[in-house]
């Protein structure tokens, strides 16, 4: 009987159970997990802080699944490290579990911003079920408007899960796009018009340098604009990192992430690697690099529990490819939308009166990249072309992708 360990019981984690269970009906599986809940949707943690999301919706499966499916899920379980010579894992309460088949699907931390004052009580992240029930609480105790810092996915989301409980938001961003670099100049005004019409504060270019304390926590911030904020709560998605500390001495490879292979392989015998923690091949730049995506998480788990269970499926690489809802403003995003690619054909197309906007990448008659504002239709097309390395010429793309709309190629 094989026994199969996975560290992290997010998506990637769960997913690879599944498909291990699927495989090997008789095997001992177990997911160790540092949260206090059963694996549940970190992607509506947003909907669920604006209350449209109740807390049984949660949960990615009924507590009885795991029982049903003989998987030992031990939650409030911190890896300390591992030792692949005794094939051991051991925990942070000073036991270890042995292992045949090991997958590290540890997922990421968030990033604290670097300022002084950013540990007073008040000053958030977002990562956890139990961080938001935290922002819910002192929503409920502050009058003041809501500073959010970071204007890419995670931080556009919050806002609007902030703003739809009804109160004020101030949103900061370094940079000067929305969600940069993937939002160009177009793409960012169109999702910044829509949160100004919806009553957020957007300040591009602008971020923060001092966290002021107040009675019981913080009291406002001051910006790299010389302004002073008035705010009992700073929440914060300036981005993550891969949770990779519990490597150390390991022998594992690591970079930004888990090195993998094209069968998640790390290069040490037994020990495979999926999702946010994973660096993985990207064919279309030619790089390894780790793509925190719930999509890809869920995609890469379920293929490296394959693999463990000895059923091994190509992998064709990992993708930049996201698709979110900012106030009513649908963007897609896919591949290669960054400028400076070299030998590459930009189709841009645009509807100014309906507030439409695409971006199309090609090189060599292949899409590559794809940018979507405001009509998202065809995107599943998209994407079987940027996956598959179909045949698409420029005109072929004009018609399949930009009609109606006022073109532009580069």
């Amino acid at each position: 009987m094989t026994r199969y360990v996975i560290v992290g019981g997010g998506p990637a984690g769960v997913s690879a159970a599944t498909a291990i269970r699927s495989k090997d009906p008789d095997g001992s599986l177990l997911i160790l997990d540092r949260d206090r809940d059963v694996p549940y949707y970190r992607t509506e943690l947003d909907t669920y802080i604006a209350g449209t999301t109740p807390e049984g919706e949660l949960p990615l499966n009924p507590e009885s699944f795991y029982h049903d499916q003989r998987i030992d899920l031990r939650l409030r379980t911190v890896v300390a490290r591992l030792r692949p010579a005794e094939r051991a894992v051991d925990l942070a309460d000073g036991s270890s579990v042995e292992y045949d088949a090991l997958l590290l699907a540890p997922g990421s931390r968030p990033l604290r911003g670097p300022w002084p004052g950013a540990d007073t009580p008040g000053v958030m992240t977002v990562r956890t079920w139990d961080d938001a029930r935290e922002v819910i609480r002192r929503l409920g105790e502050t009058s003041r408007p809501v500073v959010v810092v970071g204007g890419g996915v995670l931080g556009l989301i919050l806002a609007e899960g902030i703003h739809q409980r009804g109160k004020r938001v101030t949103l900061l961003e370094r940079e000067r796009t929305l969600w940069a670099p993937l939002l160009d100049d177009v793409a960012s005004g169109l999702v910044q018009k829509g949160l100004e019409g919806a009553g957020v504060e957007v300040g591009l270019g602008e971020e923060v340098t001092e966290v002021a304390g107040g009675p019981g926590g913080v009291g406002g911030i001051k910006t790299s604009r010389g302004r002073r904020l008035e705010t009992e709560l700073v929440v914060v998605a300036i981005g993550v990192r891969p949770d990779l500390d519990f490597l150390e001495g390991s022998g594992i490879r690591v970079d930004r992430g888990i090195l993998i292979d094209h069968e998640f392989r790390t290069n040490v015998p037994g020990i495979l690697a999926a999702g946010d923690a994973a660096q993985a091949y990207d064919p279309i730049t030619g790089l390894f690099r780790v793509v925190t995506n719930w999509n890809n998480a869920m995609e890469q788990g379920r293929l490296a529990g394959l693999s463990l269970a000895g059923a091994p499926t190509p992998y064709k690489g990992v993708m930049v490819s996201n698709s979110e809802g900012f106030f009513g403003i649908r963007v897609t995003v896919m591949g290669l939308t960054q400028a400076g690619a070299k030998s590459v054909t930009v189709l841009t197309g645009r509807n100014d009166e309906k507030g439409l906007y695409r971006k199309l990448v090609l090189r060599e008659d292949k899409l590559i990249g794809a940018l979507l504002v405001g009509n998202v239709s065809g995107e599943g097309m998209m994407k079987k072309f940027i996956l598959e390395g179909r045949l698409l010429t420029i005109t072929d793309a004009k018609s399949k992708f930009l009609t109606g709309m006022v073109i532009e190629e580069t």
